[in-house]
C-alpha cells in the first residue's frame, strides 16, 4: 500500500511539476509574445515617424518654393518695393497662395501687413538673412502680435531680376495649420505627433496640450535617467531614437527623427492602448489554452483514472484576421470571403456570423463548399452547388475574359430562409489563365425575390381576372343579344300586325300596348348597362335631399302589388318599426335599390309564393341619426351557396333550369351593391335553394324635418322611369305613339282609320285614351296648353316629328328649328310673347342646346331672358340634368318622352 501511495504521490508530483513547467513555459511564451508585439509597434511607429518627417520636409520645401516664386514674381515688377507694399497686391496674392498671410518687410525692417500698422522686425533673423540674399524657413515662438508659434517662410525681393534687394516677402503658417498636418492614428487610437526644434522646444503638436512644452526640460523634471540622457543625446546628434514608455494603459512606443532639410525633429508615439489591443489579440488564443490546460490538470489531479481519457480532447483554436475592407464593398455585400485556389484556403474577411451557427473563419476550400451545400435548400440545389462550386467547374467557367460568376440560391441560416445572390469575382490569375485568387460575396435578396413573386402572382391573377372578365362579358353579350332581340322582335312584329289590322282599332290598341311594354323592357336593359358604365367610371353622383321613406314604401307597394297579384304572389309590407320616416338621402337611388330587389323577387318567385318588404329603424349613439334596415324576402327558387359568393359580380347569372326562362342582364344586383356602397351602406344575402332568398340592406341616415315638394316630385318622376325598367307600360306611352306615327310616315301614308286619318279619332282623343286622368297630371280648370305656341329645336327629323305630334295632341301649335343658331334667329325675329316655351335638344350641329340656352338667358330682350326653356335630351344622367340647370333651363326631360311627363311639365311651367 505504501508503494502504491508513493507511486500515486509521485504521479501527482510529476503532474504538478509538469503543470508548473507548463505555466512557466506559457508565461515565457506570453512574455515573448508581448515583447514581439512591442517590437512590432516600435517598428510601426518608426516607419510612421519616418513618413511624417518626410511629409513635413516635402511640405515645407514646396511651401518655401512657393514663397520664392511669389518673390521672383514681385521682383519682376518695374517697381518691386511699391508693388510688394501695395495692400491690394498683398491681398490678391494671399487669396491664391497656400499661406495664412503674406506680408512685405521693406529694407528698413518695417513689416507691412494688410489692415495693420507697420511693425519693426529688423532684429529678426529672417530679416537679416533675407537682406543678405537668402531665403528660408524660421520658426518664431510666442510671436509679438498673436502670442502663438508661427512658421515663417521668407524670400528677398529685388528691384529687377538681378537688382538690389528692396525687402522681403514674409509668409507664415499658423499653429493650427501644422496641427492638421500632424494628425495620425493607429488602429483607431490617436497618436501624439510633436514637431520640435533641436533645443527640445515644441513648435506644434497633434494634441494642443503639448504646445509650448520643452521635451528636454520635461524629461529632466521627471527624473532624467538613462531615458532622459538618450533623448538629450538624440537631440544633440540629430539621430533617430526609438524607445518605449510605460503608462496606466500599458506599454507605448515612441520614435524621434530629424526632419530632412530643416533644424527640426519629429516625435511620434504608438498609443499604449493600441499595443495592448495587439497583445490581447495575439494572446487571446493563449489565454484560452491556459484556461483549458489548468482545467485539465485540476481534473487530472482530482481523478486521474476517471478523467484520463478526457485529457486528449481536441483543442480548437481560431484566429481572426482583421483587414481594412473598403466601406463601399462592405455596403454592397453582406459577406466577403477571400479564396486562394493555389493554397486551397479561404479566409472570412467581413460579414455577420449567425449566433448558434458556427462558421470557420479560415479553412480549406472544400470545407467552405461543403458548408454552403448544407445551407442550400433542396436536394437538387445541393447537388448543383456541389458541382458548380468545385474547383474544376469554377476554373472551366471563369476563363480569361470572364471575371464574374453569379448564382442565386435559397439558404437556411439557423432556421431563417433567405434568398442570397452569390458572386465569385476573379482578382488574380495564374500564368495559364486559371483563377488563382477569387473573392466570394453574398447579398440578401429575399425582399427583391418576394416582390418578384408577388408581381408575378399579381400578373397571373390579373391575367386570370381578365380571362374571367372576358368570358363574363362574352356571356353577357350573348345574353344581351337574346334579351334585346326578344323585345325588338315583339316591337317589329306588333308594328307589322298593327299595320295589317286595318280598322280593327281594338287589335291596333292591343298591338300598341304590347309595343309599349316591349319598349319599356328594352329601355330597362339599356339603363342597367348605362348605370353600370357610370359606376365603373366613377361618374355616379348622389342627389341628397329630404326623403319620406313611408311614402317611398307606399309607392313601391302600389307599383308591385298589381304585378304580384297578376303573378299569383302574396306581397306584404311592414313599416311598423319606422319612427323617423323623413331622412336625408337620394330618393332616386333608394328607389333604384327597391325596384331592383323587388323586381328580382317577382321574377324568381313561382306562383303561390310570397314577397315581403320590411323596414326597421334601429337607434344609434349618434344624435339625429338611425340605422335603417331594409329586408327584402321571397320564397322563390333560392340560390346555390357557391353562386351566392358571386351574386354581386357584374354579368353573373346562375345557370339553372329554374332560372333559364327569366330574362335579364345579370347587372341588377351588381348595380345595387355599388349604389349601396356609394351611399355608405351594407348589403348581405342569405339564400337556400328551393326555400327562398333574403337581402338585408343597412343605411345610417340622418333624420330630416320635412320632405320638400321638389323631392316628392322627383320621386314620382323617378317612379315612372323605374317602373319602365320593371316592366310597367305607363312610361313609354308617348314613345309608342311616336313609333306608330313614324311607321305610318315610313310606309308612305296613314292607314285608313288610324289615329289622325280621316274619320278616325283625333290626336287629342288618342292622348286622352293613352293618359287617363287617374295616371296623368290633372289639367287645371284653365288649361294653359291649348293655343300656346312652342318652339321645338331638334336636328333629328323623326324625333322632331314625334315631339311635334305629342305637343299638337295637347292642343299646342309648334314651330321647328334645326339647330341652336336657327332657334336664336327665330326668337329674335318673333314678336314678344309669340312663343310660350322652347323645347331644346342638346346635341345639335352648328350650336348645341346648352349654348343656345345660355344665349337666350343672356339676351338683351327681357321677354327672352324669362322665356321658359325645357331640355329634351337622350342624356339622362344626374350630371346631365345638373348641367342643363346650370345653363339656365327650367326643366330637363329624358328621351324617350312620355306624354304624361311632358304635359305635367308644361302645365307646371306655363300654369
Amino acid at each position: 500500500m505504501e508503494d502504491e501511495g508513493r507511486k500515486y504521490w509521485l504521479s501527482v508530483a510529476a503532474f504538478v511539476v509538469v503543470f508548473v513547467a507548463v505555466i512557466i513555459t506559457f508565461s515565457m511564451f506570453m512574455q515573448q509574445t508581448s515583447n514581439r508585439i512591442v517590437s512590432q509597434s516600435s517598428q510601426y511607429v518608426s516607419d510612421a515617424t519616418d513618413q511624417t518627417a518626410k511629409l513635413v520636409s516635402t511640405f515645407m520645401g514646396n511651401t518655401q518654393r512657393d514663397i520664392e516664386t511669389i518673390a521672383a514674381l514681385a521682383s519682376s515688377s518695374s517697381d518691386a518695393a511699391a508693388a510688394a507694399t501695395s495692400e491690394e497686391w498683398l491681398l490678391s496674392v494671399s487669396e491664391i497662395a497656400p499661406f495664412d498671410t503674406i506680408d512685405f518687410v521693406d529694407a528698413d525692417g518695417m513689416q507691412h501687413s494688410p489692415g495693420r500698422d507697420p511693425v519693426d522686425v529688423s532684429d529678426r533673423a529672417y530679416y537679416q538673412n533675407a537682406m543678405a540674399g537668402q531665403s528660408g524657413i524660421e520658426c518664431v515662438l510666442n510671436t509679438r502680435l498673436t502670442h502663438e508659434n508661427l512658421v515663417y517662410f521668407y524670400a528677398p525681393v529685388r528691384d529687377g531680376a538681378d537688382g538690389p534687394i528692396t525687402g522681403l516677402l514674409l509668409a507664415h503658417y499658423s499653429e493650427e495649420r501644422l496641427t492638421e498636418l500632424l494628425q495620425n492614428s493607429f488602429f483607431g487610437y490617436e497618436s501624439h505627433v510633436l514637431l520640435c526644434l533641436y533645443d527640445g522646444e515644441v513648435i506644434a503638436a497633434s494634441d494642443g496640450r503639448f504646445t509650448g512644452m520643452n521635451l528636454l526640460k520635461e524629461a529632466a523634471l521627471q527624473g532624467g535617467g538613462s531615458g532622459g540622457r538618450q533623448l538629450e543625446r538624440a537631440f544633440e546628434t540629430r539621430e533617430g531614437l526609438t524607445f518605449t514608455y510605460d503608462t496606466a494603459a500599458g506599454v507605448g512606443s515612441a520614435c524621434l527623427k530629424s526632419v530632412p532639410g530643416l533644424d527640426w525633429m519629429v516625435l511620434e508615439t504608438f498609443p499604449a492602448p493600441a499595443t495592448e489591443q495587439m497583445i490581447n489579440a495575439a494572446n487571446e488564443g493563449g489565454w484560452s489554452a491556459l484556461f483549458i490546460i489548468v482545467l485539465v490538470f485540476m481534473v487530472v489531479i482530482v481523478g486521474i483514472i476517471v478523467f484520463n481519457n478526457r485529457r486528449h480532447r481536441r483543442l480548437a483554436l481560431s484566429m481572426k484576421d482583421r483587414i481594412d475592407v473598403q466601406t463601399g464593398v462592405g455596403k454592397l455585400t453582406e459577406r466577403l470571403v477571400l479564396i486562394d485556389f493555389n493554397q486551397d484556403r479561404f479566409r472570412y474577411m467581413s460579414g455577420p456570423v449567425t449566433p448558434g451557427d458556427p462558421y470557420n473563419l479560415e479553412g480549406s476550400y472544400d470545407e467552405m463548399v461543403t458548408r454552403l451545400t448544407r445551407l442550400v435548400v433542396g436536394e437538387d440545389a445541393k447537388r448543383e452547388v456541389a458541382e458548380q462550386f468545385s474547383r474544376e467547374a469554377v476554373a472551366a467557367a471563369m476563363v480569361p475574359g470572364v471575371d464574374n460568376l453569379g448564382f442565386e440560391y435559397r439558404l437556411n441560416r439557423c432556421g431563417e430562409l433567405k434568398w442570397e445572390d452569390i458572386n465569385l469575382i476573379c482578382v488574380e490569375r495564374n500564368d495559364d489563365g486559371t483563377p488563382a485568387r477569387v473573392v466570394y460575396t453574398t447579398q440578401d435578396v429575399t425582399v427583391m425575390k418576394t416582390r418578384e413573386k408577388q408581381l408575378q402572382q399579381a400578373m397571373e391573377d390579373s391575367y386570370r381576372a381578365a380571362i374571367a372578365a372576358n368570358n363574363a362579358k362574352s356571356d353577357f353579350l350573348s345574353r344581351m343579344s337574346h334579351d334585346i332581340r326578344t323585345p325588338m322582335n315583339a316591337i317589329i312584329g306588333m308594328t307589322e300586325l298593327a299595320r295589317m289590322s286595318g280598322r280593327d282599332w281594338e287589335r291596333v290598341d292591343d298591338c300598341l300596348a304590347k309595343i309599349t311594354l316591349s319598349s319599356n323592357h328594352l329601355l330597362g336593359l339599356i339603363n342597367e348597362v348605362l348605370d353600370l358604365s357610370m359606376i365603373e367610371n366613377g361618374r355616379l353622383v348622389l342627389n341628397m335631399g329630404m326623403v319620406d321613406l313611408r311614402a317611398l314604401v307606399d309607392e313601391m307597394e302600389t307599383m308591385f302589388a298589381q304585378r304580384c297579384e297578376e303573378s299569383g304572389l302574396r306581397f306584404a309590407v311592414d313599416v311598423r318599426h319606422l319612427i323617423h320616416p323623413i331622412v336625408q338621402s337620394d330618393a332616386l337611388r333608394l328607389q333604384q335599390i327597391f325596384t331592383n330587389m323587388l323586381g328580382n323577387a317577382v321574377k324568381f318567385t313561382s306562383t303561390g309564393g310570397s314577397i315581403t318588404l320590411r323596414l326597421i329603424e334601429h337607434p344609434v349613439r349618434i344624435e339625429g341619426c338611425s340605422d335603417y334596415e331594409f329586408i327584402f324576402s321571397d320564397t322563390g327558387c333560392g340560390m346555390d351557396p357557391a353562386f351566392v359568393e358571386h351574386v354581386f359580380e357584374p354579368f353573373t347569372r346562375e345557370h339553372d333550369s329554374r332560372t333559364e326562362h327569366v330574362e335579364g342582364t345579370g347587372l341588377g344586383l351588381s348595380i345595387v351593391q355599388s349604389v349601396v356602397s356609394l351611399m355608405s351602406g351594407t348589403i348581405d344575402v342569405e339564400s337556400e335553394p328551393g326555400r327562398g332568398t333574403t337581402f338585408t340592406v343597412h343605411f345610417n341616415l340622418r333624420h330630416g324635418t320635412s320632405a320638400r315638394k321638389g323631392n316628392v316630385t322627383h320621386v314620382e318622376r323617378a317612379d315612372a322611369q323605374d317602373a319602365a325598367k320593371a316592366g310597367a307600360p305607363s312610361v313609354a306611352a308617348g314613345l309608342a305613339d311616336g313609333a306608330v306615327a313614324a311607321e305610318a310616315s315610313a310606309g308612305g301614308g296613314v292607314p285608313a282609320g288610324a289615329p289622325g286619318a280621316p274619320g278616325a279619332p283625333g290626336a287629342a282623343d288618342v292622348a286622352a285614351a293613352e293618359v287617363p286622368a287617374s295616371e296623368g297630371v290633372p289639367a287645371p280648370a284653365a288649361d294653359p296648353l291649348p293655343g300656346a305656341c312652342a318652339l321645338l329645336v331638334e336636328d333629328n327629323e323623326l324625333n322632331s316629328e314625334i315631339a311635334a305630334a305629342l305637343l299638337e295632341s295637347l292642343g299646342m301649335t309648334v314651330e321647328c328649328a334645326f339647330d341652336g343658331q336657327e332657334a336664336l334667329a327665330m326668337l329674335e325675329a318673333a314678336e314678344p310673347g309669340h312663343f310660350a316655351v322652347v323645347l331644346m335638344d342638346i346635341q345639335m350641329p352648328v350650336m348645341n342646346g346648352l349654348e343656345a340656352t345660355r344665349c337666350i338667358r343672356a339676351s338683351e330682350r327681357a321677354d327672352l331672358r324669362d322665356l321658359p326653356v325645357v331640355v329634351l335630351s337622350a342624356n339622362a344622367f344626374a350630371e346631365d340634368v345638373l348641367e342643363s340647370k346650370r345653363a339656365g333651363a327650367d326643366d330637363h326631360l329624358s328621351k324617350p318622352i312620355s306624354i304624361k311627363d311632358l304635359a305635367a311639365t308644361l302645365r307646371g311651367i306655363l300654369g
